[in-house]
């Protein structure tokens, strides 16, 4: 498996991604990401890309995972100088464990940008995400309501 930044010609794989993802909740009844391209547009996809804080991961020249790591900190509302924030995580269907893989490499990211800590959110009702997360070492910082209701997570780099 390797990583690297997204380009430009990767975005109509990487919009499958989640557009494949999205079915596969509807068709296993679970309630999330119903809208997420339409909240989340190609063009806000090519901002992040073009800003270099899109990364994909491949196997064998396919891309099977995506993530954004930046320093744009939406919900924590706080621009921390000691942290980035992850956003937009997804894996290719039929793919077990890439989530692990996608956090191993947004925390090698972290680290090797001298940041102090990676930050996420997510649905606080989604158990399955909120466990996966606490078992990469993400703990739980605190709740908030926007237009749902989230958990706010953070890994701290100890180095």
């Amino acid at each position: 498996m390797i990583i690297e930044k997204a380009t430009i010609k990767d975005i109509d794989e990487i919009i499958n991604l989640y557009a494949e993802r999205m079915q596969w909740f509807k068709d296993n009844n679970i309630k999330q990401w119903s809208k997420y391209l339409t909240n989340h547009p190609k063009e806000q996809f090519i901002k992040v890309i073009e800003a270099g804080n899109y990364y994909i991961l491949k196997i064998d020249n396919e891309i099977v995972a995506g993530f954004e790591v930046s320093n744009d900190s939406h919900f924590w509302n706080d621009n921390s100088p000691n942290a980035y924030y992850l956003y937009k995580v997804v894996s290719k269907v039929g793919y077990k464990n890439i989530g692990s893989e996608i956090f191993k490499n947004a925390k090698n990211i972290t680290i090797e940008n001298g940041k102090k800590y990676l930050r996420t959110e997510c649905l606080a009702s989604n158990e399955k995400l909120n466990d996966i997360y606490d078992k990469n070492g993400f703990k739980y910082i605190k709740e908030g309501q926007d237009y749902y209701h989230y958990i706010l997570r953070e890994w701290e780099s100890y180095e």
